[in-house]
């Protein structure tokens, strides 16, 4: 019997050092000695701590262009006296982008050896690259015999930044029909 009330104090006293255990390191944590263990610093120095070289190595993109490139394709099937058909083509840039990009198309058609705006579309293609036909209307001063010569001009105020400008003009001749 003496034992038994042996075992339970020892129990008892068990169970209450493991409670105290977590509360004594919680007070030692609150004493006003701690800041003594903390090592000094000036008030400058606090956020310009240096971080370590990363190990992630950036590689080069597979594709080598800096960025994206519109061209034209003729539908020459298509185009009349007064319409154009063609297929913009964006090129996807390697930085994956998102979103659509907007892209302005103009038509001229060559009216007494001048060229002359006679249309203008804004197409919106996925930045990430695609294709899309098209075909604008227009009114021509073209003559119900003979030929037209239309020119087509993507991104004529230069606002989508391309590898090679040079390839946004397509010119296509068209006969007329009565």
């Amino acid at each position: 019997m003496i034992g038994n009330k042996i075992l339970r104090i020892m129990v008892l006293l068990g169970i209450l050092i493991l409670l105290a255990a977590p509360a004594s390191s919680q007070m030692n944590r609150d004493t006003p000695f701690l800041a003594s263990k903390i090592p000094r610093t000036s008030e400058s120095s606090i956020g310009q701590g240096q971080q370590p070289p990363s190990p992630v190595v950036i590689s080069t993109p597979f594709n080598a262009q800096a960025s994206s490139d519109l061209y034209l394709v003729a539908d020459a099937a298509n185009t009349t006296c007064n319409q154009a058909s063609f297929i913009l083509i964006l090129t996807p840039s390697p930085s994956g982008s998102s979103g659509y990009q907007p892209v302005k198309v103009r038509v001229m058609e060559n009216r007494m050896g001048s060229p002359t705006a006679v249309a203008e579309l804004t197409i919106l293609l996925p930045a990430s690259g695609g294709s899309l036909h098209q075909t604008i209307g227009f009114a021509s001063a073209a003559s119900a015999s003979g030929s037209n010569e239309i020119t087509l001009e993507v991104d004529p105020d230069r606002q989508v930044a391309e590898t090679d400008e040079r390839n946004n003009t397509l010119a296509i001749s068209t006969a007329c029909r009565s």
